[in-house]
């Protein structure tokens, strides 16, 4: 019993706010429409053109995507992710993204839920050229990423101290103030069709879209404590890709009761992030929970066995 309620209250203490794999959606579905709220539009207007569709075109995980396209002048699919007008509290965000070759995209945090004039955070445009430019405040700073792969943007957002960071592939390319301009309030996230004007053509895909309450902990805390469980649900094998972990990081898996079930494994170390593999295949179906234990602190994420 102590093993379950202590698992229980490592859990409660990271609350997930969003996960969304589009899994469950068939492609040509359009989000906002299909799935309802927190999905919805600039205009609040699911099922318009603003919408965006699900995609068997590329996929992180599965088989689905979203996928963002649209005019070099930008639009018209315009999807907001409202996040509910969050005013304290530390939270991750994250998603995987592919930008193929030759085009770009776009996404901007917003501080209000309804977006409206004045209400722009900081803007993040990735051109076709594989540069990055991050806007707060009218001042750009730079950045790159690669196309044609699935890279992992990561982000986290401290509303108390009002900073907030972003990693590309674990490393970190930018920290912001998240009041200037203010109020620090955490609205929603818009994913435009843009990727800096014409001539750039906008097209992209997201998947495994992440936004999680890791209040009580640092930016820089909440960053490394990120993990990626994929395929989730598995059939057996698993595979944990994390951030920049110490060689004295240890992954496992328990199940329900806290059972440890699969043997600790060391991460391998790829660059700046850490991989972990391991095997379900001998465990019956069901919920387990995947550990990461790394010099005094401890994530634990869900796993379904199928």
């Amino acid at each position: 019993m102590a093993s379950s309620t202590l698992l229980l209250s490592q859990l409660w203490s990271q609350s997930i706010i969003v996960s969304e794999d589009f899994e469950t959606y068939t492609s040509g579905d359009l989000i906002a429409q299909s799935a309802g709220l927190p999905w919805s539009t600039w205009s609040v207007s699911p099922g318009s053109s603003e919408d965006a569709a699900v995609s068997n075109d590329q996929a992180f995980s599965g088989t689905n995507s979203l996928k963002i396209e649209g005019v070099a002048a930008g639009g018209p699919t315009d999807l907001i992710l409202r996040l509910g007008d969050r005013t304290a509290g530390t939270y991750v965000i994250s998603w995987a993204m592919f930008v193929p070759s030759g085009f770009g995209g776009y996404f901007n945090f917003q501080h209000n839920e309804v977006p409206g004039n004045g209400s722009w955070m900081m803007d993040v445009t990735f051109a076709p050229d594989g540069s990055v430019e991050y806007l707060v405040n009218d001042t750009a700073t730079a950045g790159t990423y690669a196309q044609d792969e699935w890279f992992q943007l990561s982000m986290a957002i401290d509303l108390d101290a009002g900073v907030g960071l972003v990693a590309i592939n674990g490393t970190p390319q930018y920290t912001w103030n998240t009041n200037s301009p203010g109020p620090s309030q955490l609205g929603g996230i818009d994913f435009f069709a843009y990727a800096g004007g014409a001539p750039a053509l906008p097209t992209f895909y997201i998947d495994d879209v992440l936004v999680m309450d890791m209040s009580g902990l640092s930016v820089e805390e909440a960053v490394a404590q990120q993990m990626r469980i994929y395929p989730n649900p598995t059939t057996g094998p698993v595979t944990v890709d994390l951030g920049a972990l110490s060689n004295t990081a240890l992954v496992s898996v328990m199940d329900v009761t806290g059972r440890v079930v699969t043997s600790a494994v060391r991460p391998a170390q790829l660059g700046a992030s850490s991989r972990a593999t391991l095997d379900l295949s001998g465990e019956p179906e069901g919920l387990y929970f995947v550990r990461v234990l790394d010099q005094g602190h401890e994530v634990v994420r869900r796993l379904v066995k199928l």
